[in-house]
């Protein structure tokens, strides 16, 4: 289950540096003398795609360009940089227009022909008209470099995403980004950026009209209108069925620029959120948008503020050098007056079919693009060491080829105390904490609002979980942002969308510390096991913000992997993994939480899968949301990790950093053999739970802590420590120990914990026995012997037993030799085989021929998944084919014989596990009888249309979930088991094509695993 990735070693110093062109497309700082860079060493990136046509960018004339060429006979790859397509609009919320002309394109009658349409309309169709078009895309992906051929021309893209990176080649590129990124890499020549007030727009909705000096509003006519339909997919809205309307206001704002770099650019989004906010504001634009003033130098040059949509001539949209690029925005070699005009909603869409089919003509006159490279050039001032980054492609086994990327230099965009990766559930409170404390402090954020799964996550209240210290206080602030305002929610354990986004964004400017939207985190700047920066992509480029130390709160680790820290998630070994859906938004709303899916983050074909299909499956509403919600995610090995009996058994710790307390909320079945034999309590029953500092920190790492959900910890732990008033606290109190580690001049492990926990007893975050605790662990011999002794009793002392699992079996087994009782010595028969002790295997196999038939088993249902997810029968069968023996076989294989379709999931595992571990050929045709029962074959789902096909539309459906993981752990045993007809082996190959993430990581970790011991056993 643990994984470490192939760190990208420093090179020696004194070697050649050298800067990708354009690596970082502007000028990133209006002074000279700040200008630093950070060395990365040449490397191989994984080759995605091979097209004639690449689009960048998801406006709606980058998705008529793409069509257009695609049906120009083009192979077109397009990559969107929001999770959604129709940027340009839905990006802006600039979703009005009344130019009717735009209805004389296909596209535009699609969008804008029943009147005003809702983001859902847009993103959907849009989505459509790519995939019915064979147009492959992407959501959430930045362009980091340029790739040049021989020739020294433009041979594709390099971009960057929660994958890592990969490149794209292509003849030709259409760069539809606001700014022009990718022309702007390749060299084209722009004018600069002027300094001083410039003109922004920016639009909300529900808020009141302000008249402030340099900001200008107008409301517009139509306003936004929901209608719900009565499909049960409102459920958790907060509304009925009605018409609800909301004024939308379109804010014109002067913003006085310190000049063009990413750092200005995202410190006017956070002026224009200071000056157009209010506490009726139910909806907000995710983007500035601006009419681009350094605009790019063409081939030919259109300045009539009148734009003749047919005629005007595309070198107008093509840079002089390099010739193979066209730019489709603003930002192309037009007149202010004439880019006003095509920036327009939907205005665009004409030049984009006229570009796309151009483009498409000029590939078909050249040769497929063969090999490229990413070049580099010359820098000074380089700071020693180097950068860290996943370099595994979207899937390791669609990787068509390796470019090389020479040996390069990074710029310095920021040098801060405390640089914060991820402004979620722990990630803003970190950033609260840190900037409170004094420390130069900058959250980054792909999202354009904080909370995380909280706020634009849809999860806006609380289940579970310790409410008491830092998070009484946001809860308190949250409520008391318009104490009069009717939409204050009753409860503290809920709030008002918008209000908490606001309350955490305001508390972080207003303590001095620093927030960017828009930027993804893409690896770690390290030098010798040091973490010294985070590499960011940003819509301007690649470059990396120094720290003294980095709070990784991507909720996935992404960071401290990038960096070279091991990991454990869903593999060859283990499909276990909690319930995942991706909801439906409307204006005003706050909890909409569904489990229809699993969805791996970090795995981009899989996210993009799941927008698409829950576009569909909530195509009634009003907006989809834009962070999938995941309950578990890769989690680092830190320098203690959590287990599940830690969690049970009450462990304290001298350096606790947090409390939990939550239920085991699974949302699907357990792995750990205690959850096999004794089934976490239901929901009423809570669990006090302790995590130490030890587990936020990456082992073998400096300068780095780890918050939420991607901590260290045992899967079957994570349901009761990922709650979101603990992940507040948790963040808040990292927050602070980052900042005291820069104040010390100290690494973050160093940190006086004791100090710390004071301060946090003090606001009650932490109960104040923590600061006497010690560990209790190992617990007393006599003790466990005493649980040996009790654990026939239902098994009371189990918990004991196996957290020092050792002794434990020490202990069961002499109980099991010395007991007269056949009722006791099954007890700790079951016990024993669980843990893979064969003493006690012929009273397992007699009990299992007491059975005549199965018992009531368990189904995947997600929601309100509580309590055992195996039957005691279940038990007894894996507990039996744990013990390794032979003699099982027929026992087992008797009850496999009775299973039926509609027999329970946790029946089918059960059988799998016990055969598969076993392992004997005489197990392969009884799993292959079952598996050409009806309906349990043929559950894959390899392309998106079959995946929209296959995904029913109740919110909470998880039929495709149990059908597919049934087929994949059968046909997973059949092939340990020897296979028959090819049947195991040909279910994982079509499983390690899945479009879902975690279905393929299993199917594929499975193939490598048993290839590696195939070839040992060769080799030996």
């Amino acid at each position: 289950m643990m994984k470490r990735r192939n760190f990208v070693k420093t090179a020696a110093a004194g070697s050649a540096f050298l800067l990708t062109p354009g690596a970082f497309a502007f000028n990133y700082s209006s002074n000279p003398d700040e200008k630093k860079y950070c060395y990365q060493s040449e490397r191989k990136i994984p080759v995605a795609y091979n097209v004639d046509v690449v689009v960048i960018g998801g406006s709606l004339a980058a998705v008529a360009a793409a069509t257009d060429a695609a049906q120009n006979g083009a192979k077109v790859f397009l990559v969107a940089q929001e999770p959604y397509l129709g940027e340009d609009i839905c990006g802006t919320y600039r979703l009005w227009t009344s130019d009717q002309s735009i209805l004389n394109t296909e596209l535009g009658k699609k969008i804008f022909g029943e009147g005003l349409p809702t983001p859902m309309h847009v993103k959907r169709t849009l989505d459509n008209e790519l995939i019915n078009n064979n147009v492959d895309f992407l959501y959430s992906s930045y362009v980091t470099d340029i790739l040049n051929d021989k020739n020294d021309q433009p041979a594709g893209v390099v971009i960057s995403n929660r994958s890592g990176r990969q490149a794209i080649f292509a003849k030709t590129i259409i760069d539809a980004t606001p700014r022009a990124l990718v022309a702007r890499m390749a060299g084209a020549q722009f004018g600069s950026y002027p300094s001083g007030k410039q003109t922004f727009k920016f639009t909300v909705v529900g808020n009141k009209l302000k008249q402030t000096p340099g900001l200008t509003g107008k409301i517009h006519d139509e306003q936004v209108q929901l209608k719900f339909v009565s499909t049960g997919n409102t459920q958790g809205s907060g509304f009925s069925d009605a018409d609800i309307r909301y004024n939308a206001i379109e804010y014109t704002i002067q913003i006085d620029m310190k000049d063009g770099s990413w750092a200005s650019f995202a410190e006017a989004e956070q002026m224009a959120r200071d000056l157009t906010w209010d506490s009726d504001q139910v909806e907000s634009a995710d983007l500035l948008f601006q009419n681009p003033p350094d605009k790019m130098v063409g081939q030919k040059r259109w300045n009539n503020a009148s734009v003749d949509l047919e005629n005007i001539n595309l070198k107008v949209f093509q840079p002089r050098k390099p010739e193979n690029i066209f730019v489709l925005s603003g930002s192309a070699n037009l007149s202010d007056a004439a880019a006003e005009t095509l920036l327009q909603p939907g205005k665009l869409i004409r030049i984009g079919e006229r570009i796309g089919k151009e483009a498409a003509t000029i590939a078909s006159t050249l040769t497929k693009i063969q090999s490229a490279k990413i070049k580099g050039i010359n820098q000074q001032n380089i700071l020693p060491g180097d950068v860290g980054e996943i370099l595994e492609g979207l899937r390791p086994s669609l990787n068509l080829d390796e470019v090389v990327a020479e040996e390069t230099t990074l710029p310095v965009l920021g040098t801060y105390d405390v640089v914060v990766m991820g402004g979620g559930t722990a990630g803003a409170p970190a950033a609260v904490g840190a900037s409170q404390q004094g420390a130069k402090t900058l959250v980054l954020d792909y999202m354009h609002g904080m909370g995380g799964m909280g706020t634009l996550g849809m999860i806006g209240k609380y289940y579970h979980g310790y409410r008491k210290g830092y998070t009484n206080i946001v809860d308190l602030g949250v409520k008391n942002i318009d104490p009069d305002n009717p939409r204050k929610k009753k409860s503290l354990g809920e709030w008002v969308f918008d209000w908490k986004t606001e309350y955490f964004r305001k508390e972080i400017r207003n303590a001095g510390g620093d927030i960017w939207f828009g930027v993804l985190g893409s690896g770690a700047y390290v030098e010798n096991g040091q973490v010294k920066g985070v590499v960011v992509a940003t819509p301007e480029g690649k470059g990396v913000v120094l720290a003294h130390t980095v709070i990784d709160s991507t909720g996935s680790a992404d960071i401290a992997i990038a960096a070279g820290a091991e990991y454990s998630y869903t593999d060859g070994l283990s499909v276990a993994v909690q319930g995942a859906g991706l909801p439906f938004k409307n204006p005003d709303d706050f909890y909409n939480n569904t489990d229809w899916t699993f969805i791996s983050d970090s795995d981009m074909l899989d996210v993009w899968r799941a927008f698409i299909v829950a576009k569909d499956k909530f195509k009634e509403q009003y907006d989809i949301g834009k962070i999938p919600q995941t309950r578990e995610r890769r989690r680092m090995v830190g320098d203690f990790t959590v287990g599940v009996l830690d969690v049970y058994n009450h462990r304290t710790y001298p350096d606790t950093i947090s409390a939990h307390l939550s239920s085991f909320d699974t949302h699907g079945f357990t792995e750990d053999p205690f959850f096999s034999l004794k089934p976490p309590a239901h929901s009423g029953v809570d669990v006090l739970a302790f995590v130490p500092f030890r587990a936020l920190l990456p082992k073998g790492l400096e300068g780095i802590a780890v918050t939420g959900l991607g901590a260290s910890a045992h899967r079957d732990a994570m349901p009761v420590i990922r709650m979101q008033p603990c992940l507040q606290n948790q963040g808040y109190a990292v927050g602070m120990a980052a900042a005291w580690a820069k104040f010390n001049n100290q690494k973050i492990r160093y940190v006086d914990v004791k100090a710390l926990q004071k301060e946090l007893v003090q606001i009650e975050s932490l109960p104040e026995h923590v600061l006497t605790d010690v560990d209790n662990f190992p617990p007393p011999y006599e003790k466990i012997q005493q649980a040996a002794q009790t654990v026939v009793n239902d098994l009371e002392g189990l918990e004991i037993i196996l957290w020092d699992k050792e002794r434990g079996i020490t202990a069961l087994t002499d109980k099991f030799h010395l007991s007269q009782n056949e009722e006791h010595k099954l007890v700790y028969a079951r016990i024993l085989g669980m843990l893979g002790e064969q003493d006690g295997w012929q009273e397992l196999i007699a009990a299992l021929d007491s059975y005549d038939d199965w018992d009531e088993g368990w189904n995947f249902t997600g929601m309100g998944q509580f309590g055992k997810s195996i039957s005691y029968l279940d038990s007894l069968i894996i507990a039996t084919g744990r013990t390794g023996r032979t003699e099982a076989l027929p026992s087992i294989i008797r009850l496999a014989e009775k299973l039926t379709p509609e027999s329970h999931f946790s029946h089918f595992r059960a059988v799998a596990i016990a055969l598969e571990t076993i392992g004997d050929p005489k197990g392969a045709e009884p799993l292959f009888k079952i598996l050409e029962l009806p309906g349990v074959r043929g559950h894959t789902m390899p392309d998106i249309k079959t995946a929209k096909e296959r995904t029913p539309a109740h919110k909470n459906d998880v039929s495709t979930r149990n059908n597919s993981l049934r087929e994949l752990i059968l046909g997973r045993a059949l092939y340990k088991c020897g296979d028959y007809n090819g049947v195991g082996n040909q279910i994982l190959n079509d499983y390690s094509k899945d479009l879902r993430g975690h279905y393929f990581r299993h199917a594929n970790g499975v193939l490598q695993l048993f290839s590696g011991q195939k070839e040992k056993e060769i080799e030996l």
